[in-house]
């Protein structure tokens, strides 16, 4: 354990957010604490507003377009350049075989968010591991009601799906954030905004609002309140769900009044 923390800190030494906060603790005196933080803001806003930058750990691929119908030959199929995570500082926390597992899901649900779909035998190609043994962790998702948009099974999991919305539904269904985190392979960071904003929209849903109004007000894409608009509606009315509902609908009430006192 303690050579493989060594091994940690020796990475992220090297990479490009704890060049930020090097510089801006060294030369702006700003506390560790806040050069952390404005570190992974800046970078955040960098690669958000651009999708042609490449972070630490991620590579181009070319996959296959999302709207190419199944059993149509590879060669024939139009391609889409898609940016994969291989490598996250959260993955260090993992052993070898759960990190299989986490890239299994996330790298997918990457391509997927880009208008892309991988295929088992891309997994294979990506992770240096055998289409056996991608199936088997592909095929364990599935015994947990998580499905993975592998070509092939994305019909499954319906047209309008992303991982925002899967990490919605795994709340829904139980799963704590970290939890969620951890199976998709994504910063717990990421998995709570993903859970505030659907909050958002849930709230503007109850008020009979628009997807068109709740998008142009909340600054969200209109795709994606349509997406947790359909969420809402299929669990709203279900017994089960209703304690995970209520605890959503404090979490808003948590967000509202600290939007109050900021204002």
């Amino acid at each position: 354990m303690v050579k493989k923390n060594v091994l940690l800190k020796r990475l992220q030494s090297k990479s490009q957010g704890f060049r930020f906060i090097t510089r801006l603790n060294t030369h702006y005196n700003l506390s560790l604490a806040a050069s952390e933080l404005l570190s992974r803001e800046m970078l955040d806003e960098i690669f958000n507003s651009s999708k042609e930058i490449l972070q630490d750990g991620q590579v181009w691929y070319s996959a296959v377009h999302k709207d190419e119908p199944a059993g149509k030959s590879l060669a024939t199929c139009s391609k889409v350049r898609v940016k994969l995570t291989l490598h996250h500082p959260d993955d260090f926390t993992q052993n070898t075989r759960s990190l299989k597992s986490r890239l299994v899901c996330r790298l997918p649900w990457e391509a997927l968010d880009q208008s892309g779909t991988l295929t088992i035998e891309d997994l294979s190609w990506l992770l240096f591991t055998g289409e056996k043994t991608i199936r088997r962790l592909i095929a364990e998702y599935r015994a947990r009601d998580i499905f993975i948009p592998i070509r092939g099974y994305y019909k499954d999991i319906g047209p309008g799906t992303t991982h925002k919305s899967q990490a919605v539904r795994l709340y829904l269904k139980g799963f704590s954030p970290s939890k969620i985190a951890n199976l998709l392979g994504h910063h717990i960071h990421s998995i709570e905004r993903y859970l505030n904003d659907f909050c958002i929209v849930m709230m503007g849903n109850q008020e009979n609002f628009s997807a068109a109004r709740i998008a142009r007000n909340c600054h969200f894409s209109e795709r994606l309140v349509n997406e947790y608009q359909i969420l809402y509606d299929e669990f709203k009315d279900k017994a089960d769900y209703q304690v995970r509902l209520n605890l959503l609908k404090d979490r808003l009430s948590h967000l509202l009044k600290k939007k109050t006192r900021e204002a």
